[in-house]
């Protein structure tokens, strides 16, 4: 029997197997999806995120597989430069920034937990949490498995019914969509010429934004994030124009390579040239904030976007799930220390109390990062005006110039998981 029960097999629920297994903890995956799933796009690994991954020992193989980069330029819809932030450093943070493919960082994890022996369930449909005592917890799945452990975590991300036990909320949506491609740079005939854009390059558009940023370690995987407004959709729905490779693909010619459009020759190319089948969609929602993120008995737990979604505007939503699952195993290791970790374990008050510290130290930062993350979201909405245009381009260019390339985001980056431990003495 594990000690851990980890509902969701993408991004949060192995780095929390493997963060749990430093602290000599067992837990057992059970992922809905089956084994051969692959998740499309690029992430974002930003030196806080690096940290985590290194801590649990992956880090390493995954930064031979990404793009390695510490600047990024930002610039309005022409492609001129604003200004320059430090989106990684060696230097003031450890780690420089990382882009890579979704399914490489998700396949290493995966890996990780083989080397070390931690199961994981494929096709496994949680159905809800049959019942919860104060040494405990049963998770009940579709087929009618119980399966019972010391905690069940929900790491079954923004429609998480692992959270409905704690908590019945819905997601809402921003208004904000993303859709990304990459092609390779031997395609693209304006990354030879002398005017193309600094990459990696945040543009700040009237009709939205286009970030281009290299996904391969020899920079020559060109890929590209587009954020657009766009109506809510049912999830089906959702669904069906993530499948829709065609319709993705003409909204971003209708929006960055029109005749009309004034934006970059280099992203106009990007958006006619893209091979259709590397597009995907991104739906930027929100989980309104839980005043829990644990049950009443302490022995539910949700993390990451089953928690607080944070939207990609901020480069930050994986981050802060691999947060959430470091400084949790390090909460759990102090509990299963004074044996209240386990199935049966007592003392019930006193595990409370240290989760209960846990919970606010998270959800203090989570209300900073989301912060961050909505001020960058307005950033890359439209300006149909050209006086909102001409003020957002201002507000960028002052803000880098008054703060220099760091602005202000050394307590965004330096995190160390570990002071969490400071936090629960």
């Amino acid at each position: 029997m594990p000690q851990v029960v980890i509902i969701g097999g993408g991004l949060a629920g192995p780095v929390l197997a493997l963060a749990l297994n430093k602290q000599e903890i067992s837990s057992a995956i059970y992922e809905l999806r089956p084994r051969t799933y692959r998740s499309g796009g690029n992430i974002a690994i930003a030196p806080n995120a690096a940290r985590v991954l290194n801590n649990i020992g992956v880090y390493v193989r995954l930064r031979t597989q990404g793009f390695n980069y510490e600047e990024i330029s930002f610039e309005n819809g022409s492609g001129n430069v604003l200004g320059k932030f430090l989106n990684g450093s060696q230097k003031q943070y450890n780690f420089a920034a990382l882009r890579i493919k979704r399914s490489i960082v998700h396949d290493e994890l995966l890996a990780a937990c083989e080397r070390r022996g931690i199961p994981v369930h494929y096709e496994r449909k949680f159905k809800g949490i049959a019942s919860e005592t104060d040494q405990g917890a049963t998770a009940l799945f579709e087929d009618g498995e119980e399966v019972t452990a010391g905690f069940v975590i929900g790491c079954d991300g923004i429609h998480s019914k692992v959270r409905n036990h704690i908590e019945a909320v819905q997601p809402v949506f921003s208004g904000l969509m993303g859709i990304m491609g990459s092609t390779m740079e031997a395609e693209l005939t304006s990354m030879h010429a002398e005017s193309h854009p600094s990459l990696p390059s945040m543009m700040f558009g009237a009709n939205g934004s286009f970030a281009i940023m290299p996904s391969s370690f020899d920079g020559k995987n060109i890929g590209y994030f587009a954020t657009i407004e766009a109506e809510d959709r049912s999830q089906e729905e959702w669904s069906q124009l993530y499948q829709n490779k065609s319709e993705l693909h003409q909204w971003l010619t209708d929006r960055f390579a029109s005749s009309a459009s004034r934006w970059p020759s280099l992203v106009q190319e990007l958006c006619e040239k893209t091979p259709q089948d590397t597009l995907t969609s991104w739906p930027f929602f929100s989980v309104p904030e839980l005043h829990n993120w644990k049950s009443t008995a302490g022995r539910v737990i949700v993390i990451g976007d089953a928690a607080h979604a944070i939207p990609p505007t901020g480069g930050q939503g994986a981050a802060m799930a691999f947060e959430d699952a470091e400084t949790l195993s390090y909460v759990l290791g102090r509990l299963s220390d004074l044996h209240l970790a386990l199935p049966g374990g007592s003392h019930k008050l006193f595990a409370g109390e240290i989760l209960e510290k846990w919970q606010r130290h998270r959800q203090d930062r989570t209300v900073k990062v989301l912060d961050f993350t909505s001020k960058n979201g307005t950033l890359r909405k439209s300006s149909p005006h050209a006086y909102e245009q001409a003020a957002k381009e201002w507000i960028i260019w002052a803000a880098l110039k008054l703060m220099g390339p760091e602005a202000g985001a050394k307590w965004l980056y330096s995190y160390n998981a570990e002071n969490v431990l400071g936090v629960i003495a």
